[in-house]
């Protein structure tokens, strides 16, 4: 059998040696290891000048011998028999079955030595023989000759194997040599005519031996045998001359068959001095098969041809060359590995191991071509022969292949013998690289081969036919044209006679066939097929193709590479199957699923021993679909942060990266982790997908299978069901998430995940901290119902506005891992004025001993030991439900839920109607807060960091309004240092509600109903009147807020401490303190309570004014109105004082300047003297001219030198006066 078709000529220069097992005891791996070895001694040196190489093959079997006479390379020179003894064998089963049929006892011995002479008996033309014994010892075996005995313990200790083949090599050259040197022949009248075994049977006539024909043909025969044994020998150049001279003796004789057989030898001769000056044959090359002294038994020279094998001959088969310095090269031992390996990677071949079949040659593996320099690839055959006389050309060359297979094909018996001479015609053209001029040629030369009409070779001879053409158009890279004469010898292999049926046997054989034919058709199974549009080449081809693969493995009984070929074609060809054909593979694949004991593995590789067949995994990517992998973080309370060791210095570098880096992706380990993926179903049908979970390299990791059930694909509809996959990461470390396994239809299916833009698998990394103490918060409020999506506890409570209640938080670590810091911290809804919505005791505080830790905004930090809890307590206090500051503006951060008693009437402004009120009707208020507590577990990482967690406890507050305040209003007080705070209560409830103020005062509120409570508050004399005026001439606007805040505040604590109503509704048993937040939090109601600069206390006719009410007067009554100037400022103060009028036409159009209906007596204008000790007095008569109400102001003017006063600098209140004509 040949690898490729340039074995065809050096068939030609081959001399073949048959190696077999004999004895009782066989094995098969030893003997494949010894017929490996002896291979690699294929070639020997003989001779340095001219350089002369000795090839032999070494086979088991040899066909078509009864050619030996005719072309000497067919001839079988010597054998070898191989035995195994003393256990180093399995008995064979006909032995044994001989053995139990015979009474006589035969010694093991014995049996070995009368098969070695069967052995040698089967062909009588050798020349010599060897006998190698294993395990034996050469005294138990005289009956086989002293000089063919090779007798070693073991395999192992056969280190002289090699040698001794070398000697049998070079016995065969030996005995050819002297046959070519001896040229009698040419010089005898009378010559030995070499004849074939029954040529007289196919010979016409009678030939008459004295005739001068047949002396011509006996000469030319004779040199047709001499120009073979010097192409066996090394001679080619000889050989040509030779074979020159044979044809045209054989012409002239008209011997036709031996004729063909010089055409042939002439022709052949030429392509193999062609190929080794083009390096295309590797002359002197032979296969290294690595084994254990493979790299002991090298040979010592290396002789590198073109072919990239190189040839290595040892010192001691030399033949007439002289012994002396070798020069070793120093990439000898890098050669001969590239050696070794490139013979064991070629081996490949349609059907069996060797593809292409001659006359029974041995077993090769395969060496491919390689390229050939430009230089010499232009008209080689002038290169070469330029010394001769006659050049010849392509077209001679040629001619002479096409005349030695027409003088072949007038003899039927040489019918395989004329395919060859065609088939060496065709290695010729492919060295010329006449690629059109072969196509043509190998379809009008093999064609007649496997018509039907051609009876003389039966269907496997026609069957290998097609398969050498199928590797010669493998060769010259026609990889369609391969593909289709390799399904076309399977329809020959499985060719069915009368009276016989298909076994699984022959399915066996042109499954390997199919199987190579993937190539030619584009298919290739190493890649990842992925779903997206992409050219693949001849669909319905390859659709063909894989379908026929299928059929034959599933009936050669190969189950598992069925079912691969079959999810392989399901996987890439979906989109392009029909309907039905769909339906039938599906249930294709289901019989084979339940066919199958166990469950198949698509991701492993399948080795199939018949062909040596490697089919490799497959990713099921198809059913289902699984897109959009996305790692999720870990529930909020559980999610870890990476927070750095502060005690370290180090060399501060800002980058916008650092932050991410740190805590951008981290799971615990013990702590489920999430990934969510995107899933569809492709199928018409319901789609069952068992055990799937996620696939993850790095760390131990337990997966959590999942079982889904999809529908049928909807075109409407195709987004797909988003799921999450769980798993519980188990060692802390890097943890890589690259894929997927599931099981559908019956099938264990692992993928990668891809990543988006590219066909690269996509690693998720994701990094595992170490266990960490786990925290969890419980409250002596009742839970409140939880989102799906969040596991972590919540509360609830319902309060009215102005309630108070006392409640407790338990912190509780359920770890046995301590918690060496743990902080608690509020958020609630902000209130700007009045008590918050929750509020921690006053008992709560921190533990000294956390200066490493930031506790600046945590309310309360302690420590954790392990299974330990801590309780705190808390106080809920209903707000103003109506409004808190998170529903303002930027500008204003608290919205006044109540207006002044003047703004009441006004007419809405639509621009803040929406700010300002709720055009829902008002039944209460859900207001939200969460308790977070911060902890950091006592684990640290090696970088002196600690990781953080947190955990919530939402609460859920629902605020029903009671008794809450409606509007405000700031009057005088009882004197110039204080002042009434006048509140609108509205009681919202359906009861009546008991009102307590100022300490014993009562009052009663009908449900529905406001009533007017006034409370009397001193001035703040710890802010001046000024302050707020100085806090806007701040430099920014962060700082006016920040000096306006602090202002606030003072003023909110002096306030609060008089502001205290407080509420009841008996029929409920509810009582609360009314929520005066929205007042505490107006900077315009506080603004009122400052102890103003210059106070001014107004008398009437002696009696002090301290109301509103309009004093009644006539026109022209003269009234006295004295006016006491008080002073708070430190220096004193100089200005003018005078009286003016003004009248209020409308609540709308403000009010008019009216002085000049108003009269007055005496000094307009009283200068005035004041400080901090001394009050002064200035009396004033007027009188009205004109009916009206009137309103008398104070006017200051400041004296020169001193600033003016601001508004809120001066508090008086206007005297009301009701003018009519009557009094």
């Amino acid at each position: 059998m040949k690898s490729s078709t340039s074995d065809f000529l050096t068939d030609v220069q081959t001399v073949n040696i048959v190696i077999k097992q004999i004895g009782p005891n066989k094995s098969l791996p030893a003997f494949k290891r010894i017929v490996e070895r002896c291979s690699r001694q294929r070639v020997i040196q003989v001779s340095d000048n001219p350089r002369r190489l000795f090839h032999c093959s070494f086979t088991q079997s040899s066909s078509y011998t009864e050619f030996s006479e005719l072309q000497q390379h067919r001839r079988v020179f010597a054998v070898i028999g191989v035995a195994f003894t003393n256990g180093h064998g399995d008995p064979d089963r006909s032995t044994r079955a001989s053995r139990e049929s015979t009474d006589s006892e035969i010694t093991e011995s014995e049996h070995i030595s009368i098969a070695y002479k069967k052995l040698k008996s089967d062909y009588p033309n050798i020349i010599c023989g060897r006998c190698i014994l294993i395990g034996g010892k050469d005294e138990d075996f005289n009956e086989v000759e002293r000089h063919e005995r090779l007798c070693f313990p073991s395999l192992e200790e056969a280190t002289q194997l090699e040698s001794a083949i070398r000697e049998l090599m070079r016995a065969i050259y030996i005995v050819i040599e002297m046959k070519r040197v001896d040229v009698s022949f040419e010089k005898k009248q009378e010559i030995a005519c070499p004849t074939l075994a029954d040529e007289s049977r196919w010979q016409v006539g009678v030939e008459t031996k004295s005739t001068k024909s047949y002396k011509k043909k006996c000469l030319g025969r004779c040199r047709k045998q001499h120009a073979d044994y010097c192409l066996l020998t090394g001679l080619p150049q000889l050989a040509l001359e030779a074979y020159e001279g044979a044809i045209e003796s054989l012409k002239s004789a008209q011997d036709h068959l031996w004729l063909a057989a010089a055409y042939d030898g002439w022709a052949s001769t030429v392509c193999i001095l062609h190929a080794e000056q083009m390096g295309e044959i590797n002359s002197g090359a032979f296969h290294r098969v690595a084994s254990m002294h493979s790299m002991f038994t090298i040979p010592s020279i290396e002789i590198n041809t073109q072919s990239g094998d190189s040839l290595s001959v040892s010192n001691d088969s030399v033949l007439s060359s002289p012994q002396g310095h070798k020069r070793h090269h120093s990439d000898e031992h890098i050669r001969i590995t590239s050696s070794l390996s490139n013979g064991i990677e070629r081996n490949e071949s349609f059907g069996n191991e060797s593809g292409i079949v001659s006359n029974g040659s041995s077993p090769s593996y395969r060496e491919e071509p390689t390229k050939v320099k430009a230089s010499k690839g232009l008209n080689p055959l002038s290169n070469f022969l330029s010394d001769r006389r006659e050049k010849p050309t392509k077209e001679r060359v040629m001619e002479h292949f096409k005349n030695a297979v027409d003088e072949f094909s007038k003899f039927t018996m040489a019918g395989w013998l004329e395919y060859e001479t065609v088939m060496r015609a065709i290695m010729y053209l492919i060295l010329e690289r006449e690629y059109i001029k072969l196509e043509q040629f190998h379809r009008d030369y093999t064609g007649k081969y496997l018509d039907d009409s051609n009876l003389f070779m039966d269907h496997r001879m026609k069957a290998q036919i097609c398969l050498n053409s199928a590797a010669m158009y493998k060769e010259i890279g026609f990889l369609r044209k391969q593909a289709f004469y390799a399904r076309l010898s399977v329809l020959f292999d499985l060719h069915v006679t009368e009276g016989r049926v298909r076994q699984a046997s022959d399915y066996k054989t042109v499954y390997p066939v199919l199987f190579k034919t993937l190539e030619g058709y584009g298919v290739n199974l190493n890649e990842s097929h992925d779903m997206k549009n992409k050219k693949i080449g001849p669909v319905k081809l390859q659709i063909k193709s894989l379908h026929e693969i299928f059929t034959a493995a599933n009936r050669s009984g190969h189950r598992d590479a069925a079912i691969r070929h079959l999810c392989f074609l399901l996987q890439v060809y979906y989109p392009h199957l029909d309907s039905s054909m769909t339906t039938r593979l599906f249930d294709d694949l289901d019989n084979l699923v339940k066919g199958t004991n166990t469950v198949h593995q698509l991701n492993q590789t399948i080795v199939v021993d018949d062909g040596k067949i490697i089919i490799p995994g497959l990713q099921l990517t198809r059913f289902p679909i699984i897109l959009n992998p996305t790692v999720l973080a870990l529930q909020p309370n559980l999610a870890p942060t990476i927070v750095p060791n502060k005690s370290q210095a180090s060399i501060f570098i800002y980058t916008p990266f650092a932050k991410k880096a740190d805590n951008a992706l981290l799971w615990v380990t013990d702590c489920p982790g999430e990934v969510e993926i995107t899933v569809k179903n492709c199928r018409g049908l319901e789609l069952v997908v068992r055990e799937l979970s996620l696939i993850v390299e790095g760390v131990n990791f337990e997966s959590v299978q999942a079982r889904l059930i999809l529908p049928p694909e909807d075109e409407e509809n195709n987004s797909g069901s988003t799921i999450r996959l769980l798993g519980v990461p188990r060692e802390p470390g890097d943890l890589f998430i690259t894929g997927y396994s599931c099981n559908v239809f019956g099938l264990h299916n692992e993928c990668r995940f891809l990543s988006h833009n590219s066909q690269k698998p996509n690693k998720i990394r994701v990094k595992v901290l170490p266990k960490l103490a786990r925290v969890y918060l419980e409250c002596s409020l009742p839970r409140a119902p939880i989102e799906e999506e969040n596991d972590e506890p919540s509360a609830e409570a319902v309060v009215y506005s102005g309630q108070k209640f006392d409640h407790t938080i338990t912190v509780v670590n359920s770890s046995d891992i301590p918690v060496r810091y743990c902080g608690v911290k509020i958020w609630q809804p902000v209130v700007q004025g009045g008590p918050p919505l929750i509020r921690l005791d006053e008992s709560e505080n921190h533990a000294p001993e956390f200066e490493e830790f930031d506790t600046s905004d945590d309310l309360s930090s302690f420590v954790l030991k392990p299974n330990e809890s801590k309780e705190l307590k808390f106080h809920i206090f209903g707000i103003d439900p109506t409004s808190t500051a998170d529903d303002l503006s930027d500008e204003e951060k608290v919205l006044e839920s109540v207006v002044p008693l003047a703004n009441t009437q006004a007419i809405p402004n639509p621009d803040t109607e929406s700010n300002d009120m709720d055009l829902i009707p008002f039944t209460g208020r859900l207001l939200t807060a969460e308790f977070i507590v911060r902890y950091h577990s006592d684990i640290t990482s090696e970088d002196g960091h600690s990781f953080e967690r947190k955990c919530k406890l939402p609460i859920a507050i629902s605020i029903i309004p009671a008794v809450t305040v409606s509007a405000w209003h700031v009057l005088p007080g009882d004197s110039p240092f204080s002042r009434y705070i006048v509140v609108d209560v509205t009681n919202s409830t359906e009861h009546d509600a008991e009102l307590v103020y100022s300490n014993s005062r009562r009052m009663y509120v009908l449900p529905k109903e406001t009533c007017r409570v006034p409370i009397l508050s001193p001035c703040c004399s710890d802010v001046t009147g000024g302050a707020f005026h100085q806090a806007k001439q701040r430099g920014s606007h962060m700082m006016q807020k920040m000096e306006t805040e602090r202002l606030r505040l003072i003023l909110e604590n002096h306030v609060s401490k008089h502001l205290d109503i407080r509420w009841a509704i008996p029929a409920l048993t509810l009582d609360g303190q009314v929520p005066v937040g929205s007042l505490l939090s107006s900077v315009s109601l506080l603004k009122q309570l400052v102890l103003p600069a210059i106070s001014l206390d107004f008398f009437v006719n002696g009696k002090q004014y301290v109301s509103e009410d309009d004093v009644s007067v006539g026109i022209g009554q003269f009234v006295t109105v004295e006016v006491s100037i008080i002073s708070s400022l430190a220096a004193e103060y100089n200005g003018i004082l005078s009286l003016e009028s003004e009248q209020e036409i409308s609540h709308h159009l403000g009010s008019n300047d009216t002085s000049n209906f108003m009269l007055v007596t005496g000094a307009k204008k009283i200068p005035f003297t004041v400080d901090k000790e001394n009050k002064q007095s200035a009396s004033f008569n007027i009188t009205f001219i004109v009916e009206g109400s009137f309103r008398v102001r104070p006017q200051i003017t400041p004296a020169p030198g001193q600033n003016a006063l601001l508004a809120e600098d001066m508090f008086a209140t206007p005297v009301a006066f009701s003018v009519s004509t009557k009094f």
